[in-house]
């Protein structure tokens, strides 16, 4: 939609709302429509999307719609915190050309394009797991596979040109949302939980549930669909370069990205939040001896994600509280017979719920409007509360368009693929994640004792 018909409708819908305040409507009313040009806003990019949630703190704080410590709870959310830590690790592995170093070792004696395919696939994995910002994993990848690109002479209209950058964007994206430090809505479903059910989701535990299914069969779905619809001549030639040695600064970071992952993979064990590693992390980082990113470089950080985060997780929290979130599941389990339904049937009607909003809105968008309704969720399906908190998460991963995770439309667009190129893999790929990852994730799920 061009952003002068998107914000010629995010007037009008801030008409009505102001309309609803001065006229004295209901506040779940005004909540209603301020929820609405929300997460209208976010999907469409009509401003930026910090802007977005600035301009609902502010609507939210003048009129009293919702209390301060409601409006504002994602800013204490730890989940915040982490993505500051992902804006911090983020500028320091792109300030030392830790991608730079690390993707010239990978590339080693490569020749063939498959293999080219699956290890900037298995990068874009492997730094899921370091680097807790999809743009920050996206932005750092382009302009080497770019290079790269070039370096193997792959014209414009070669189709493996399109193979490498289409595996390389949604490798780096699609599995890291089952990693639960790795993506914007994975943090805005455990700010959102913690805030409004005081449940505080582990990295191992949403590790366990999510990766083994959901992560590796992304992983392994991506690149086999690349190499079936942008096949080429299997043989490359990379010219002979040798990689310059690690500088002390990069062995600090590889040590320190080491040990803060195996914090977060044992945080059950030793009981310390996920959020507060990575803020460590992060700490360390600034200290002034330390010699990895100057103390002043805090000022310099894009914190638009960190006030994108705060807002979807107070968006959550205001529906939750004025008790929309209750309202709207009401309304589906007046229309849809629950009580005869076997649990896999319930869980496909919650999961296809969350998907299709996720059709008219962006990704993180779930969790701010799903979150609030697993209480609901639970009590009308007779679930435990975490079945219905975590059967969102597949709606995460499986998704069909580009405009619904920011990071892959980002990506593709910098490096100059055609969109109708990428959703001929990304559909393929949500009908297949669809008829076969979701329910092996069930039964996975089932089997750990998550979904009934």
């Amino acid at each position: 939609m061009p952003k002068i018909f998107s914000r010629a409708i995010a007037a009008a819908l801030g008409a009505v709302f102001l309309a609803s305040v001065a006229l004295g409507a209901a506040p779940l009313v005004s909540i209603a429509i301020l929820a609405v040009l929300t997460a209208f806003l976010w999907a469409t990019l009509a401003i930026p999307a910090e802007l977005t949630a600035l301009v609902f703190f502010t609507a939210l704080l003048l009129t009293g719609l919702a209390p301060d410590h409601v409006a504002l709870a994602g800013f204490e959310s730890k989940a915040v915190w982490l993505v500051f830590a992902g804006l911090v690790l983020s500028e320091v592995i792109g300030r030392h050309d830790m991608g730079h170093a690390l993707f010239d070792r990978l590339l080693g004696r490569l020749r063939s394009y498959p293999a080219l395919i699956w290890l900037v696939a298995a990068t874009g994995l492997m730094m899921s797991f370091l680097i807790p910002s999809a743009m920050g994993r996206v932005l750092l990848l382009a302009p080497l596979v770019l290079a790269l690109a070039d370096r193997l002479g792959f014209a414009e209209n070669d189709p493996r040109r399109h193979g490498l950058f289409i595996a390389t964007v949604l490798g780096a994206v699609v599995p890291a949302f089952t990693i639960i430090t790795s993506n914007v809505p994975n943090l805005v479903l455990m700010g959102a939980a913690e805030a409004i059910y005081d449940r505080t989701l582990t990295y191992g535990e949403y590790l366990a549930l999510n990766f083994p299914i959901l992560g590796l069969g992304a992983f392994l779905l991506i690149p086999t669909l690349v190499l079936y619809l942008f096949p080429g001549e299997r043989r490359i030639v990379l010219p002979e370069s040798r990689p310059a040695p690690w500088t002390r600064d990069q062995v600090k970071i590889g040590f320190l990205l080491a040990v803060t992952l195996a914090f977060w993979t044992t945080d059950k064990l030793h009981g310390i939040s996920s959020a507060w590693i990575g803020l460590t992390a992060a700490v360390f980082c600034l200290m002034p001896g330390v010699g990895l990113i100057p103390p002043q470089s805090i000022g310099k950080l894009n914190f638009g994600p960190w006030f994108f985060a705060a807002g979807s997780i107070g968006l959550g929290g205001v529906v939750s509280h004025s008790g929309l979130g209750a309202l709207l599941w009401g309304q589906v389990d007046a229309v849809v017979p629950f009580a005869g339904l076997s649990d896999p049937v319930k869980y496909a009607v919650v999961q296809g719920t969350a998907m299709l909003m996720a059709t008219v809105t962006t990704l993180p968008a779930i969790p701010a409007v799903f979150t609030p309704l697993a209480g609901a969720i639970a009590e009308s399906l007779h679930w435990p509360l975490d079945a219905a908190l975590l059967a969102q998460v597949p709606a995460f991963v499986i998704f069909g368009f580009p405009f619904q995770a920011p990071p892959v439309l980002v990506g593709l667009t910098f490096l100059g693929v055609p969109l109708s190129a990428a959703m001929g893999v990304m559909l393929r790929y949500l009908v297949i994640a669809t008829l076969v990852l979701s329910p092996l994730h069930y039964l996975w799920g089932r089997l750990l004792g998550v979904f009934p």
